[in-house]
Protein backbone atom coordinates (compact mmCIF):
# COMPACT_ATOMS: atom_id res chain seq x y z
CA UNK A 1 0.00 0.00 0.00
CA UNK A 2 1.41 3.38 -1.01
CA UNK A 3 2.01 5.93 1.71
CA UNK A 4 0.06 9.15 1.39
CA UNK A 5 2.41 12.04 0.71
CA UNK A 6 2.57 14.79 3.32
CA UNK A 7 2.35 18.21 1.66
CA UNK A 8 5.05 20.55 2.93
CA UNK A 9 5.81 24.16 2.02
CA UNK A 10 9.50 25.07 1.70
CA UNK A 11 10.32 28.78 1.55
CA UNK A 12 13.02 29.79 -0.92
CA UNK A 13 13.49 33.12 0.83
CA UNK A 14 15.75 35.38 -1.21
CA UNK A 15 17.39 38.59 -0.01
CA UNK A 16 20.08 40.16 -2.13
CA UNK A 17 21.78 37.20 -3.78
CA UNK A 18 21.42 34.88 -0.81
CA UNK A 19 18.87 32.33 0.34
CA UNK A 20 17.81 31.59 3.91
CA UNK A 21 18.43 28.07 5.22
CA UNK A 22 17.48 26.67 8.62
CA UNK A 23 18.67 23.69 10.66
CA UNK A 24 16.16 20.94 11.42
CA UNK A 25 15.51 20.09 15.04
CA UNK A 26 14.58 16.57 16.09
CA UNK A 27 14.24 13.27 14.28
CA UNK A 28 16.87 11.49 12.25
CA UNK A 29 17.47 14.60 10.08
CA UNK A 30 18.37 16.63 13.20
CA UNK A 31 20.81 19.51 12.55
CA UNK A 32 20.74 19.14 8.75
CA UNK A 33 20.10 22.28 6.68
CA UNK A 34 16.83 22.76 4.81
CA UNK A 35 14.66 25.42 3.25
CA UNK A 36 12.47 26.59 6.17
CA UNK A 37 8.77 25.75 6.16
CA UNK A 38 6.36 23.10 7.32
CA UNK A 39 3.25 21.03 6.69
CA UNK A 40 0.28 22.46 4.85
CA UNK A 41 -2.94 22.56 6.84
CA UNK A 42 -6.23 21.39 5.32
CA UNK A 43 -7.18 23.56 2.28
CA UNK A 44 -4.08 25.76 2.73
CA UNK A 45 -1.97 26.92 -0.21
CA UNK A 46 1.79 26.36 -0.20
CA UNK A 47 2.38 30.13 -0.15
CA UNK A 48 0.12 30.62 2.85
CA UNK A 49 1.75 27.69 4.67
CA UNK A 50 5.25 29.11 4.03
CA UNK A 51 4.11 32.49 5.36
CA UNK A 52 2.49 30.97 8.47
CA UNK A 53 5.38 28.60 9.24
CA UNK A 54 8.05 31.31 9.03
CA UNK A 55 6.09 33.45 11.46
CA UNK A 56 5.60 30.47 13.82
CA UNK A 57 9.13 29.05 13.59
CA UNK A 58 11.36 32.07 12.95
CA UNK A 59 9.18 35.07 13.87
CA UNK A 60 9.77 36.66 10.46
CA UNK A 61 7.26 37.95 7.95
CA UNK A 62 7.59 37.07 4.30
CA UNK A 63 5.69 37.62 1.07
CA UNK A 64 5.25 34.38 -0.90
CA UNK A 65 5.51 34.94 -4.65
CA UNK A 66 5.29 31.74 -6.69
CA UNK A 67 5.73 27.99 -6.44
CA UNK A 68 8.90 27.11 -8.34
CA UNK A 69 9.02 23.34 -7.93
CA UNK A 70 6.98 20.49 -6.48
CA UNK A 71 9.09 17.47 -5.58
CA UNK A 72 8.01 14.18 -4.04
CA UNK A 73 10.57 12.36 -1.92
CA UNK A 74 10.31 9.08 -0.07
CA UNK A 75 11.97 8.84 3.31
CA UNK A 76 12.09 5.51 5.20
CA UNK A 77 9.13 6.50 7.39
CA UNK A 78 7.10 8.82 5.14
CA UNK A 79 6.68 10.39 1.73
CA UNK A 80 6.75 14.17 1.46
CA UNK A 81 5.58 16.37 -1.38
CA UNK A 82 7.60 19.56 -1.06
CA UNK A 83 6.27 22.78 -2.58
CA UNK A 84 9.22 25.16 -3.02
CA UNK A 85 7.85 28.70 -2.88
CA UNK A 86 9.93 31.73 -3.85
CA UNK A 87 9.52 34.37 -1.14
CA UNK A 88 10.86 37.76 -0.21
CA UNK A 89 11.07 39.55 3.10
CA UNK A 90 8.11 41.76 3.95
CA UNK A 91 8.28 45.54 3.96
CA UNK A 92 10.60 45.73 6.98
CA UNK A 93 13.62 43.62 5.97
CA UNK A 94 15.88 45.32 8.53
CA UNK A 95 13.75 44.01 11.43
CA UNK A 96 13.66 40.53 9.91
CA UNK A 97 17.41 40.50 9.33
CA UNK A 98 18.11 41.70 12.88
CA UNK A 99 16.03 38.83 14.33
CA UNK A 100 17.81 36.31 12.14
CA UNK A 101 21.35 37.39 13.00
CA UNK A 102 20.58 36.44 16.63
CA UNK A 103 19.40 32.95 15.63
CA UNK A 104 22.19 30.35 15.23
CA UNK A 105 19.72 27.96 13.59
CA UNK A 106 19.43 30.04 10.40
CA UNK A 107 21.91 31.47 7.95
CA UNK A 108 22.09 33.10 4.52
CA UNK A 109 23.91 31.32 1.72
CA UNK A 110 24.60 32.01 -1.93
CA UNK A 111 23.39 28.96 -3.90
CA UNK A 112 26.99 28.23 -4.91
CA UNK A 113 27.93 28.04 -1.20
CA UNK A 114 25.12 25.78 0.03
CA UNK A 115 26.41 23.16 2.54
CA UNK A 116 25.14 20.30 0.36
CA UNK A 117 26.85 17.63 2.47
CA UNK A 118 24.74 18.75 5.44
CA UNK A 119 21.43 19.12 3.55
CA UNK A 120 18.24 17.12 4.08
CA UNK A 121 18.04 14.66 1.14
CA UNK A 122 14.91 16.12 -0.50
CA UNK A 123 16.24 19.68 -0.24
CA UNK A 124 19.56 18.60 -1.76
CA UNK A 125 17.69 17.13 -4.76
CA UNK A 126 15.66 20.34 -5.10
CA UNK A 127 18.83 22.46 -5.24
CA UNK A 128 19.68 20.74 -8.52
CA UNK A 129 16.24 21.42 -10.00
CA UNK A 130 15.45 24.96 -8.87
CA UNK A 131 15.92 27.70 -11.52
CA UNK A 132 18.64 29.65 -9.69
CA UNK A 133 19.27 32.11 -12.54
CA UNK A 134 15.59 33.11 -12.33
CA UNK A 135 15.58 33.12 -8.51
CA UNK A 136 18.77 35.11 -7.95
CA UNK A 137 18.64 37.99 -10.40
CA UNK A 138 21.93 39.82 -10.83
CA UNK A 139 21.36 43.56 -10.96
CA UNK A 140 24.74 44.49 -12.38
CA UNK A 141 26.86 41.35 -12.19
CA UNK A 142 28.91 42.56 -9.21
CA UNK A 143 29.27 40.22 -6.26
Amino acid sequence: MAKTAINVAAAVLVHGKKVLLARRRGGYLDSLWEFPGGKLEKDESAGHAAHRELIEELDIRIVPEQTLLVLEHEYPDKTVRLHFVKCRLSDSPDQCLAKMTKNPEVSWFAPTDFPLGEFCPADRIAVGHLPWKQIITCEDGNE
